[in-house]
């Protein structure tokens, strides 16, 4: 993967600006009412605790943390999404198996990790096309139930998960894998509307 089209101090800023958002948001959630949207939280704060790491120690060495680079990359596309849709649908329907189905997530999850360790992202067709297709589907997913639900904030939520997912894949095309200032960007954007949708269904609860 090569470096980001930003800086190293504007990566810094990114990086920071997620980890503060994943903090303020997680913290508005109790682990006994929205276990998976904190758990998509805490994946994210971490990233973005690694991603600053990089800033600080492999400035101007784009080789020494590649293999991190590729995993951080790996968990923010694949996991907050399907985390986010878990919580949201447990909120709908209780702790059905819709809901728990599209922890599917996880199967996708070792296989690019599995890329990223063991291929350095080579030969990795079928990692990318199982990773395309869940994120497609829990996009998809987010958009029904929104719908359902007549909720515009599940679907600003979505329209953000496709200007990330689709984004990065414009930016990329311009420098190769580079798209990584939008998806630390836009993920944060994502977990600021999951901490006020959780927000919105704790006060409407009690009403």
């Amino acid at each position: 993967m090569s470096e980001p089209l930003s800086g190293p101090w504007l990566r810094f800023v990114y990086n920071g600006l997620l980890l503060t958002t994943a903090v303020f948001s997680g913290r508005k959630m109790q682990p006994e009412e929205h276990p998976f949207a904190l758990a998509a939280c805490v994946v994210v704060g971490f990233s973005a605790v690694f991603g600053l790491l990089r800033v600080i120690f492999a400035s101007g060495q784009p080789e020494e943390c590649r293999k991190l680079r590729d995993i951080t990359h790996g968990v923010l596309e694949l996991v907050p999404l399907p985390l986010a849709n878990m919580d949201l649908y447990m909120q709908s329907t209780g702790l059905s198996a819709i809901a728990l189905g599209h922890a599917f997530f996880v199967l996708p999850l070792f296989c690019d990790l599995g890329c990223s360790l063991a291929k350095n992202r080579r030969d990795c067709a079928f990692s990318d096309s199982l990773k395309n297709l869940t994120v497609l589907g829990n996009i998809v997913s987010l958009g029904f139930l929104a719908f359902v639900e007549r909720n515009f904030l599940y679907l600003r939520m979505m329209l953000v998960m496709i200007v990330v997912k689709y984004g990065v894949v414009l930016v990329d095309s311009i420098k190769e894998d580079a798209g990584e200032d939008l998806q630390v960007c836009g993920t944060a954007l994502f977990i600021h509307l999951l901490g006020k949708a959780v927000e919105s269904s704790a006060s409407g609860s009690l009403v």
